[in-house]
């Protein structure tokens, strides 16, 4: 069954706009810090990282490309790329939920390589006080999430429940043990790195809730289709050359099991 799916993703992306370009160009891509994973200063494991450099260098191979990466917060990212003022992000949260991208006040659904990493939510609680186990259990309670990382979209249409945003996952525990709010919904990969500095003491969550895949994402125009077929491919090469999962071991994200 694995090498079926592998072998169908190969076909599909055969059909698409072929991977090379007449000219080279310069594009700049967006992503976040994920402790654990990737960061600037690259201080500790950068699983993440490394990935990133070794599908750049074989896009970068393939089509005479150049990228270049910077760092930012989650939001300042989203909104770049929505304002076309950077050409990619990653890795980010695939979505094809038209009328939320228009909510937000963007005008296009952008387009999406094969996912990188899988996620999800959980939903943080005192010790003292009852898991919640579903985001209808959070109803008549305020909750916090961080600015940028989003939300299951249950939790943001239920207009039972208070919701407020902080400007960081690590401020999370601290607004729940001191009794700010009753809960916070946190991002899955940000869970290992959030126990090992003791923040999550005094707290219980849920099961994920909400799983999503991330990845590499462009414009939907001809040149962001070029784009999404050349990365995917590249994704693919790891994939079938057994380098991938080496590659993201360690991820504080869950991995896509192809």
């Amino acid at each position: 069954m694995k090498k079926l799916f592998v072998v169908s993703i190969a076909l599909a992306l055969s059909l698409t706009f072929g991977t090379s370009s007449s000219y080279a160009k310069n594009y700049s891509v967006c992503t976040v810090e994920i402790p654990g994973g990737m960061t600037e200063d690259k201080e500790g494991p950068q699983p993440l990282f490394n990935f990133y450099q070794e599908i750049i260098k074989r896009v970068s191979d393939k089509t005479g490309h150049a990228f270049e990466l910077q760092f930012a917060p989650a939001l300042r990212c989203q909104n770049l790329f929505f304002k076309r003022e950077i050409d990619i992000i990653w890795p980010y949260i695939i979505s094809g939920d038209t009328d939320r991208f228009k909510e937000a006040g963007y005008t296009f659904l952008p387009i999406y390589s094969m996912p990188i990493i899988m996620g999800g939510y959980h939903i943080f609680t005192r010790k003292e006080d009852p898991v919640a186990h579903q985001i209808a259990d959070l109803e008549g309670k305020s909750v916090v999430s961080a600015r940028g990382y989003g939300i299951p979209v249950e939790l943001e249409n239920n207009e039972k429940i208070t919701k407020s945003i902080t400007n960081g996952n690590e401020l999370i525990p601290k607004m729940i043990l001191g009794e700010r709010v009753d809960a916070g919904i946190i991002q899955t990969g940000w869970i290992p790195t959030l126990r090992e500095q003791g923040l999550l003491e005094g707290l219980h969550h849920s099961d994920v809730i909400d799983f999503w895949g991330g990845s590499f994402t462009f414009y939907p125009d001809e040149e962001g289709v070029e784009l999404m077929n050349t990365f995917s491919t590249t994704i693919l090469e790891l994939v079938t050359e057994g380098k991938y999962r080496n590659m993201m071991t360690g991820a504080p994200y869950y991995i896509p099991n192809y």
